[in-house]
C-alpha cells in the first residue's frame, strides 16, 4: 500500500504542481497522517523536496510539497510531428526548462543523419544531466516515426525508463494540464497532419482500445469511390484532408490557374507544401478557403458520430493542419452542431488548440514521468 501511496503521491504532484500536505490528503482520500511516512521516505530519495509557501487562508502559511528542481531532475520529451522534431526537458510538474525545434524533412530517409541530428539535440537540452525518464510522442506518418531512437537513447542513458505514446494521445494530456481542455476530464484532442487522428478522455482516463490503435479515424471510409489512401483503400478521410492530400489538391487548382498565390508559389519554390496553403489562407485565397471548408464538413460529420458516442464537452484541434484556422473552425462547427445529437451538441465546445505542439512535449512529458514512477524510481 505504502508503494502504491507512493506513485500516487507523485502523480498527483505531477498534474496538479506543489500542493500542501492537507491539499494532498485531501486528494487522495487518506487522513493527513497516513502521508507522514510515505512523504518522509520520497523526501529522503530525493523524489520530493519542499515547495513554496502556499497561498495565505488567514493562518501561517504552509509549506508546500513540490518535484525536484530541473538541476536535480530532469525529464527528457520529444515530439516526431511530420516535417519536425521538438526536444524538451521538463521538471516534474512538467514546465519546461529548454527545448530545441529542428526541420528534419531535408534529411530524408536518411536514418543515420536523422538519429544523429536529434542526439545532438537532445544533448543541447540536457547539458550533460541524465535523465531520469523519456517520453516520445510521435505522428504515425511522421518519417522519423520508423527511426529506431529508443535504442541510441536507451544505450546513452544506462537504461532509463522511456515510454512511446501516440501524438494524438500526448496533445490529449498536454492539453489537459496546459491548453484549451484544462481541467476537463471528457474531451476529444484531433491531431490533423500527415493522418487524422484523435484522442478520446473519459471520465479523466485516456482511451486506447482493445489493440491500443483506438482514434485512427482517418482510415474511416467517407466515401465509397473517393481517391486512393496509403493505406490500400479508397475515399479514406485522410485520402481527402490529410496534409498530403490538401496540397496535392491545391497544387491542381495552382496549374488550372484558379489561384494566382499558389500558383506564385509554386513557380517559385517548384513544389507547394503546407505552409503555403496556411499564408495563402490568410490573405483569403478562395482555392485555400474552401480546401478549408471542405475539410471542415468532411471532419464534422466524423466527428458528429464521435460526439454522439464518447459525449465530449469540448472537441480541441491541434497539428499542422488546424492552422488553416477560422475557415476550418466554422464549417466543422456547423456541420457538427447539425449532425450530432441535440442534446449532446448544445453544450460543446469546439476550439483551436492555443498551445499548439507544446501540448505534446507536456504531453510527452507526462507519460516520461509516469515510466520513471512505475519503474521503480531509480533514475537520479
Amino acid at each position: 500500500m505504502t508503494g502504491e501511496l507512493d506513485g500516487e503521491v507523485l502523480r498527483r504532484l505531477r498534474d496538479h504542481g506543489p500542493l500542501t500536505r492537507t491539499q494532498l490528503a485531501q486528494q487522495l482520500g487518506v487522513p493527513r497522517t497516513t502521508l507522514a511516512s510515505p512523504l518522509r521516505a520520497l523526501a529522503e530519495a530525493g523524489d520530493v523536496r519542499d515547495g513554496p509557501l502556499a497561498a495565505s487562508s488567514g493562518g501561517r502559511r504552509s509549506v508546500t510539497v513540490a518535484m525536484p528542481a530541473p538541476a536535480d531532475r530532469v525529464f527528457l520529451a520529444l515530439s516526431l510531428a511530420e516535417r519536425r522534431v521538438r526536444v524538451a526537458a521538463l521538471d516534474g510538474h512538467l514546465t519546461i526548462e529548454s527545448g530545441v525545434s529542428i526541420d528534419v524533412q531535408d534529411l530524408g530517409d536518411d536514418q543515420a543523419s536523422m538519429t544523429a541530428t536529434v542526439l545532438r539535440a537532445v544533448d543541447q537540452v540536457l547539458r550533460d544531466r541524465r535523465p531520469a525518464a523519456i517520453g516520445v510522442a510521435a505522428a504515425g506518418t511522421a518519417p522519423v516515426a520508423y527511426v529506431d531512437l529508443a535504442g541510441p537513447l536507451a544505450e546513452r542513458y544506462d537504461a532509463t525508463p522511456a515510454a512511446a505514446v501516440p501524438a494524438a494521445r500526448a496533445m490529449a494530456l498536454g492539453e489537459r494540464r496546459a491548453g484549451a481542455a484544462r481541467g476537463i476530464d471528457d474531451f476529444v484532442a484531433v491531431r490533423l497532419g500527415g493522418s487524422v487522428t484523435l484522442a478520446t478522455m473519459s471520465g479523466g482516463r485516456l482511451s486506447t482500445g482493445g489493440s491500443g490503435h483506438a482514434g485512427e479515424v482517418g482510415h474511416l471510409r467517407v466515401e465509397e469511390f473517393g481517391p486512393a489512401c496509403v493505406c490500400g483503400l479508397t475515399g479514406c478521410l485522410d485520402a481527402f484532408v490529410s496534409a498530403s492530400a490538401l496540397v496535392a489538391q491545391a497544387t491542381e487548382q495552382a496549374h488550372r490557374g484558379r489561384s494566382q498565390v499558389l500558383a506564385d508559389a509554386l513557380s517559385r519554390n517548384g513544389a507547394l507544401d503546407l505552409a503555403d496553403l496556411v499564408a495563402a489562407g490568410r490573405t483569403g485565397d478562395p482555392v485555400v478557403v474552401q480546401l478549408a471548408r471542405d475539410l471542415g464538413q468532411r471532419l464534422g460529420k466524423v466527428l458528429a458520430g464521435v460526439v454522439a458516442h464518447a459525449d465530449p464537452l469540448r472537441v480541441v484541434l491541434g497539428g499542422p493542419v488546424a492552422a488553416l484556422g477560422a475557415q476550418l473552425l466554422g464549417d466543422l462547427r456547423t456541420t457538427v452542431y447539425r449532425l450530432a445529437p441535440a442534446r449532446l451538441a448544445e453544450d460543446l465546445d469546439i476550439v483551436l488548440s492555443e498551445v499548439g505542439d507544446h501540448a505534446v512535449l507536456v504531453g510527452a512529458g507526462s507519460e516520461a514521468v509516469e515510466a520513471w514512477i512505475a519503474g521503480g524510481r531509480s533514475a537520479r
